[in-house]
């Protein structure tokens, strides 16, 4: 009679982490764990921010786009002049911007929702357009997050956030 299995055993271990993640998932409302999408964002819903400076230290917040079918990710935020602003694909990555899921449903309906530390907002996003506003807010992204490298702001897509019920020119 065998009593112990050290290959069995190792198989098992292996099984683990990944059981544990997704009891994890599940936990956390189906949102997004480092890298990998999730769905629907939960958290309690909050009124708009005319200021977003309060929210200036975080670093990391989740984005949910595609409110008939939710998708959501782990986005990085900066504030510049109050407003709050997303960019895509600062830090590493060979995709183009267009190609993540996200800023394709963003295109296809810029109604979105933050969740901010806990907080959901449901707010849109606009493209920003005007080339000095973007150099403002790449300046803003690599002063919060050293780690981009100068040459990534021509890859990127920067966002501002809005009012839902508000149309502004970018």
């Amino acid at each position: 009679m065998k009593i112990h299995d050290a290959e069995g055993c190792w198989e098992r271990t292996k099984i683990a982490p990944i059981a544990l993640l997704l009891i994890v998932a599940l936990c956390l409302g189906c949102g997004p764990i480092g890298p990998f999408s999730g769905g629907r964002l939960s958290g309690e819903d909050e009124a708009w921010l005319a200021d977003w400076s309060g929210v200036s230290d975080v670093t990391q917040i989740q984005l949910e786009t595609n409110p008939d079918d939710p998708h959501s990710v782990n986005v990085w935020l900066v504030i510049v002049d109050r407003e709050a602003y997303l960019a895509t694909s600062l830090l590493i990555g060979t995709e183009v911007p267009e190609e993540r899921e996200w800023v394709r449903n963003v295109t296809a309906d810029s109604r979105v929702r933050l969740r901010i530390e806990g907080k959901l907002y449901s707010v849109r996003l606009e493209t920003v357009a005007e080339d000095s506003l973007k150099a403002r807010v790449f300046e803003a992204f690599q002063i919060k997050y050293p780690e981009i490298e100068a040459s990534r702001g021509e890859a990127a897509r920067f966002f501002r956030i809005v009012e839902r019920g508000n149309r502004s020119t970018s």
